[in-house]
C-alpha cells in the first residue's frame, strides 16, 4: 500500500507540471493592506509600464479599501510613510469627504515634510474652499511651509491667484511677502510696476532687492531716480541690485554715485560697481577704474581689468598698469589684464595665463614692444 501511495503522489505532480501549473501558494492569515495600497499608488509614477501596471492591479484588488486604508494609515508613526499616504490621498481620494478630512489633520502634522505634502494634495483636489484650510499655514514656523502655502493659495483657483497674491505683498511676514511676488512674476502679471515701488521701502532687505531686481525688468526710465536713491540702501544686497538695474537700463547719469560705490564697505558692490562703469563706457571712470587694479582682492583687479578693456582705445592710459598685472599671483586676474590688452591695443602676443614663468615673461616683453610701435603710430 505504502508504494502505491507513492506511485500515486508523483503521478499528481507529474501531471501538475505537464500542465504547466504550479500549485496555489499558500496565502498568508495577515496582509499589511496599508502598505500595499500606499506603495502600490506610489508605483503609478514610476517610469516603467510594467511597474505602474503592477501596481495597478494592486489597487484594482481594493476598490473600496483604499480611501478608507490611507486615512487609518495617515495615524502611521513614521513621517515618511505619512506623507506618502498624503500624496496617495491625493490620486485616489479626490473629491472624497473622508480624504479631504485626512488631509485636513495632515496639514497639523508635526513633520514638516508631511506639512507640504498634505498642502500639496489638497492643491490637487482643486477645491477653492480649501484656501481657507491652507491659510493657516501661512504662519508656520517653517520658510518652506510658509512659501509652499502662498503657492498653493494661487494654484487652487488660478482665475483669482492675481489678486490673492496681490494682497499677500501685505502680509506681515517677509517669506511670504517675497514668494508672492516671485509668484506675480512668474505669472507674468501686468500692472506690477506700482506695488513694486512700494516694496522699495519695505521693513525686509530681501524684499527690496526682489522689489528692485523684478522692477529693473518692467520698469522704465521714470524709474531710474529710484534706483539711484537704492545705492545708498543699508544692505547690500539692495545696493547691488540696483546698480545692475541702472546698468541695464544704461543710466550714465549715474555714473558718479556708481564711482563713489568702488568705496563701498561691501566687496560685492564694489565688484557691481566696477562691472557697471565698464559696461556704461563713461570716460569719467577710467581713472577710478584704473585704481582698482591695485585693490587687494584678486576678484576686483580682474573685474577692473576687464572693464577698462571695454573702453578699447579710449583706455590706452592703463597699458602699463595692465602690464604689471600679467605678472598677478592670480591666474584669473593675468587672464584678464591680457584680455583687456588685446581688447586696448587690438592685437594679441599669444599670452597664456597658466603658462610658465618663462613664457609669461616672453609674452610681456612682446606686449611691452606692441605698446611701444602702438605710441610711434599715433604720432
Amino acid at each position: 500500500m505504502r508504494g502505491i501511495g507513492l506511485l500515486l503522489l508523483a503521478l499528481c505532480i507529474v501531471s501538475t507540471a505537464v500542465a504547466g501549473e504550479a500549485p496555489p501558494p499558500t496565502r498568508p492569515r495577515h496582509v499589511d493592506e496599508p502598505h500595499r495600497v500606499v506603495e502600490a499608488i506610489a508605483r503609478l509614477k514610476l517610469p516603467g509600464r510594467k511597474d505602474r501596471l503592477r501596481a495597478l492591479e494592486t489597487i484594482k484588488r481594493f476598490p473600496d479599501k483604499a480611501v478608507p486604508v490611507l486615512i487609518k494609515a495617515a495615524r502611521n508613526d513614521d513621517a515618511v510613510f505619512r506623507a506618502r499616504v498624503a500624496n496617495a490621498l491625493a490620486l485616489v481620494g479626490k473629491g472624497d469627504r473622508d480624504a479631504l478630512w485626512a488631509l485636513e489633520l495632515l496639514l497639523k502634522d508635526a513633520d514638516t515634510f508631511v506639512r507640504r505634502e498634505a498642502i500639496a494634495a489638497l492643491v490637487k483636489a482643486g477645491d477653492a474652499s480649501h484656501v481657507a484650510k491652507i491659510e493657516p499655514l501661512l504662519a508656520d514656523p517653517q520658510e518652506t511651509v510658509r512659501a509652499d502655502t502662498v503657492v498653493a493659495i494661487a494654484d487652487i483657483e488660478p482665475a483669482k491667484a492675481a489678486a490673492r497674491l496681490t494682497a499677500l505683498l501685505k502680509h506681515a511676514d517677509a517669506r511670504v511677502r517675497r514668494t508672492a511676488l516671485g509668484e506675480l512674476v512668474k505669472r507674468k502679471v501686468p500692472g506690477l510696476q506700482r506695488p513694486l515701488v512700494l516694496l522699495l521701502k519695505d521693513a525686509d532687505p530681501g524684499v527690496r532687492g526682489d522689489a528692485a531686481a523684478v522692477l529693473a525688468r518692467v520698469g522704465d526710465k521714470s524709474t531710474l531716480g529710484t534706483f539711484v536713491g537704492l545705492l545708498s540702501d543699508r544692505d547690500a544686497y539692495v545696493r547691488v541690485t540696483a546698480i545692475d538695474a541702472l546698468k541695464r537700463h544704461k543710466a550714465r547719469r549715474a555714473v558718479p554715485k556708481l564711482i563713489e560705490r568702488l568705496d563701498d564697505p561691501s566687496q560685492s558692490v564694489r565688484e557691481a560697481a566696477i562691472s557697471a562703469l565698464g559696461v556704461l563706457g563713461d570716460r569719467r571712470a577710467i581713472p577710478p577704474l584704473m585704481g582698482q587694479l591695485k585693490a587687494p582682492q584678486p576678484k576686483l583687479r580682474a573685474r577692473a581689468a576687464l572693464a577698462l578693456g571695454f573702453f578699447r582705445k579710449r583706455a590706452r592710459a592703463a597699458v602699463p598698469s595692465l602690464m604689471l598685472l600679467l605678472n598677478d599671483d592670480d591666474q584669473g586676474v593675468r587672464q584678464k589684464a591680457d584680455l583687456a590688452l588685446r581688447l586696448i591695443l587690438a592685437t594679441s602676443v599669444g599670452f597664456q595665463p597658466a603658462g610658465s614663468e618663462e613664457h609669461r615673461q616672453e609674452a610681456i616683453l612682446k606686449w611691452q614692444q606692441t605698446w611701444r610701435a602702438s605710441k610711434g603710430k599715433r604720432r
